[in-house]
């Protein structure tokens, strides 16, 4: 088996490869200096500083799991190629850190996981897609519903009916309004990582909202060995 650190310095490589395309881009006719000094910018300075962080936070996901198998033949793969060069890439487009070590474990999951179940790439996918705000509501969600098995209910359930979760959440956490979540629960519904129990019977007036089988996996994913 390789190395960790050999691992680390993998994916490093995948970055450092980019002065070869800045050489290719230069000798684009008429307008490869403009799209080279592009890529000179500051704002090619924080794209760097961003795939920095996430490899360290890579790092620190090894260190911490330094018993556990690698898959030493990831790398050798066109799905390990496509998901690095996916991560950098979407890596150097937020600044936000939380966003940066999710990325991180994604790729540490690719590592340490060979269940066909799993599909780092559309969790990749859905981490970029959302804000993290709505990631912060979903894991919440997933926290509540299947981890603490808390029953969101109101007090008067039996008289009135199943109270919606933007209700109940935000009356918990009041950190969240409830027309925020209102907002933002249908939107987790479309990743496919929630959704909307549905049915025409006593007590049902919408609003509830239940963790897939997709959120279960992708959550066994990012938190295996933890």
């Amino acid at each position: 088996m390789k190395k960790i650190e050999t691992q680390v310095e993998i994916f490093s490589s995948y970055y450092n490869d980019l002065t070869e395309l800045r050489a290719m881009i230069m000798a684009v006719p008429l307008i490869g200096s403009q799209l080279d000094l592009y890529l000179s910018t500051p704002g090619q300075k924080y794209a760097q500083e961003r795939v920095e962080f996430m490899i360290m936070e890579l790092q620190n996901d090894i260190d911490e799991i330094k018993d556990i198998i690698i898959d030493s033949t990831f790398f050798d793969t066109e799905e390990g190629y496509d998901l690095v060069q996916k991560t950098f890439s979407a890596s150097a487009r937020t600044r936000q850190k939380e966003k940066l070590k999710l990325f991180a474990r994604i790729i540490k999951g690719a590592l340490t996981h060979k269940d066909k179940q799993y599909d780092p790439e559309l969790y990749l996918k859905i981490v970029e897609e959302l804000s993290v705000r709505e990631l912060e509501i979903a894991l919440l969600l997933f926290d509540v519903k299947e981890k603490r098995k808390i029953k969101v209910e109101g007090e008067n359930e039996a008289k009135y009916g199943m109270t919606d979760d933007p209700s109940w959440f935000s009356k918990h956490y009041p950190q969240y309004s409830k027309d925020e979540l209102e907002y933002i629960l249908p939107r987790l519904e479309k990743t496919g990582l929630v959704k909307e129990l549905v049915g025409s019977f006593i007590g049902n007036g919408g609003g509830k909202y239940f963790p897939t089988r997709l959120f279960s996996d992708f959550i066994n994913f990012i938190e295996q060995n933890d």
